[in-house]
């Protein structure tokens, strides 16, 4: 299982895909090795910055210096000694060891793998391994685990406060969310005698937070009773909430998780879904015929507008770098840049003008990130409306119900941050005039 987990961990840091697209083909059947290669494989992702702190105090030497075959083992072997209780020290360090050989380090650099686990388990506490750097940002990043260039851009954005708290919240593993599409109530009591325990979400009006169980292992997940969906993400699709009636055009649709927002809110509308890639258009199809909910697809580029003038609300997904979802997709922390922002911010744009023709005059073109960026949010709205003077901001007060109405960041803005309990996203309500 952990050379398995080195092997996916090279494979994510080493490429830009997904890490679910790596871990989905690592571990065998049983869910307990898939649970346990998950913890691995995201734990070290998470705290990989910190991780090579203590490494290269233990080995005295930089990572860069390392033997690239040693470092994978290395940074799983850390990982268990200090953010995994219940791994005996001889366990980590054995196996650290027997995959360095595995993977045909030579008999010196399985034994330095092997003298600087050992040198971490006699200090088996991360308070063990201080980060004695002078400048507090700096510290702090390492500390946490985040580039440093994000981290300064945060306090400066945010304050210290609640920098220290995002960071926080990226580091915590976070619950299972379930958009409810029967009443709450009946699939709480539903799930619970298959022994799966849910509270209502508190963020989400349709959605549930799994405490205890397995959600996909049961036959209202079979049945379609619920969605596998994030409480922010949720609440972001609804923003603000459909009419009774409405033609919804979801742009990047798949796997169809905005769709499935807002026809669970008990309002008839019609959507069709967009989206350009026919690989995520497949798992979109197989989401509705699960949750019975099959809408018209259609495969186009959402930049050049299909359609014209022909819905009463658009829904863009707009490209991003996904810094409100940190926690739940930790690699993409390592594949941030002041440039990648800035040529997301692009794209996004370029999609959002496409898209401004196919709303209809007095609809209302909505742009989601889950990104907490100004670069990809705010600007990228600025310069939309700079060019297009028929289109106003929309107020959303009036629109929202608590507790919706308490992340209002702005005229026209919605905005959550991440927390323990959710991911982090912001709504940008737009009306062509």
């Amino acid at each position: 299982m952990r050379a398995r987990a080195a092997r996916a961990l090279d494979e994510i840091l080493d490429s830009r895909a997904p890490a679910d697209s790596f871990l989905a083909t690592a571990a065998g059947e049983d869910p307990r090795d898939r649970r346990f290669l998950r913890e691995l494989v995201l734990g070290s992702l998470r705290w990989l910055r910190r991780l090579d702190w203590v490494i290269e105090a233990a080995a005295r030497r930089p990572v860069e210096e390392i033997d690239r075959k040693a470092l994978s083992p290395l940074r799983l072997g850390v990982y268990q000694l200090l953010f995994l209780d219940r791994v005996p020290s001889h366990a980590a360090v054995d196996e650290a060891v027997a995959d360095a050989r595995r993977r045909g380090c030579h008999r010196g650099t399985a034994g330095f793998v092997n003298a600087v686990l050992r040198r971490v388990a006699a200090g088996r506490q991360i308070e063990a391994w201080p980060v004695d750097v002078e400048d507090p940002i700096a510290r702090l990043a390492i500390e946490e685990s985040h580039p440093e260039f994000l981290v300064r851009r945060w306090i400066a954005c945010l304050g210290e406060s609640r920098t220290r708290a995002l960071l926080a919240a990226n580091n915590t593993r976070r619950p299972l969310h379930l958009l409810c599409l029967d009443e709450p109530e009946v699939l709480i009591r539903e799930l619970a005698e298959e022994g799966v325990r849910c509270e209502r979400s508190e963020l989400a009006p349709r959605g549930l937070k799994v405490v205890e169980g397995e959600a996909r292992a049961t036959p209202a997940f079979r049945r379609g009773a619920f969605y596998i969906q994030d409480a922010a993400s949720q609440a972001a699709a609804v923003i603000p909430p459909p009419d009774r009636g409405e033609r919804v055009l979801d742009s990047a649709a798949a796997p169809g998780g905005k769709s499935f927002s807002l026809t669970s809110t008990g309002a008839t509308i019609r959507v069709t879904a967009l989206d350009r890639s026919l690989r995520r258009l497949g798992r979109l199809r197989e989401n509705q015929s699960r949750l019975g909910r099959i809408t018209p697809i259609t495969v186009a580029d959402a930049a050049l507008a299909p359609f014209a003038e022909s819905f009463d609300r658009v829904v863009a997904d707009l490209p991003c770098s996904g810094t409100g979802t940190l926690a739940r997709h930790p690699e993409l922390r390592w594949r941030l840049s002041d440039a990648e922002f800035e040529r997301l911010a692009k794209a996004g744009l370029r999609m959002l003008a496409g898209l401004v023709e196919c709303v209809r005059p007095g609809g209302l073109l909505i742009a989601i990130t889950c990104s907490i960026e100004a670069e990809e949010n705010d600007e990228v709205v600025a310069e939309l409306l700079a060019s297009r003077p028929r289109l106003t901001l929309v107020t959303l007060e009036k629109s929202l119900l608590p507790p919706l109405d308490g992340h209002v960041a702005g005229l026209g803005k919605w905005q959550v941050l991440p927390t323990s309990e959710n991911d982090g996203f912001t709504v940008h309500a737009l009306r062509r005039t």
